[in-house]
């Protein structure tokens, strides 16, 4: 929306403009420029050229607790990954890195390296401030991206990209989850704090542990509510 200064929610599947999803890189070159990708795949495997020619990244960071539970039910209702198993079994496999595109703690760490590296591409933020704060974050973001925008245009994406909003609208009708709920792709609450409705006392001792001895020299500013 920022780039394109419109308020209309994209038209499309989020599939076709995930980059793990596409076979042949060469497509790319039919989408107008600039073009906005997505992807979860780790920074080393970003193409090339992109980081080569200075190419923006916008990389958002989750609680990593609240990332495990969505990535829990999302596992459990897409027909793709089909792995339904208890809560206690996917837990264990998400603190061993035994889950789909592996570590969280790989992935974080590796990212936070090549910000250092290739200073100035890779814009960092935070998921909870979006929730709280989503038109300061909007701005930041469009900063980043040296998007001038108005304070209206501001407003009324701020509106559009609401939870609420976009879970209304459902654009996106891709038969990613059971094919039996017709429901198209899986819209979750994104409550901030979810994971405190899963997680045991002594899985969070150890999560906390584990969190504590990986990051221990990050820079990151994360934080458990």
């Amino acid at each position: 929306m920022l780039v394109n200064k419109t308020t209309t929610l994209a038209s499309g599947t989020k599939g076709q403009r995930t980059l793990e999803g596409i076979t042949e890189l060469s497509v790319l070159d039919s989408l107008p420029s600039p073009r906005i990708l997505n992807t979860h795949l780790s920074f080393k495997c970003i193409p090339t050229q992109h980081v080569q020619n200075k190419g923006k990244i916008v990389h958002m960071i989750r609680n990593p607790k609240d990332i495990c539970v969505s990535l829990y039910h999302h596992a459990k209702r897409d027909v793709v990954m089909n792995y339904n198993v208890p809560w206690e079994t996917y837990f264990e496999n998400w603190i061993s890195g035994k889950v789909f595109y592996g570590s969280w703690y790989d992935y974080e760490l590796e990212m936070e390296e090549a910000s250092l590296q290739y200073p100035g591409i890779i814009y960092t933020c935070y998921y909870e401030d979006f929730k709280r704060e989503p038109k300061t974050q909007i701005r930041k973001l469009a900063d980043f991206l040296e998007i001038t925008v108005s304070d209206q245009i501001l407003e009324n994406i701020t509106e559009a990209t609401s939870f609420k909003n976009m879970q209304s609208k459902k654009t996106d009708n891709t038969k990613f989850v059971n094919m039996k709920e017709e429901k198209g792709f899986i819209y979750r609450k994104g409550d901030i704090g979810d994971w405190k409705t899963h997680f045991t006392v002594n899985q969070n001792i150890r999560f906390d542990a584990q969190f504590k001895e990986r990051m221990k020299n990050s820079k990151y500013t994360i934080t458990f509510e």
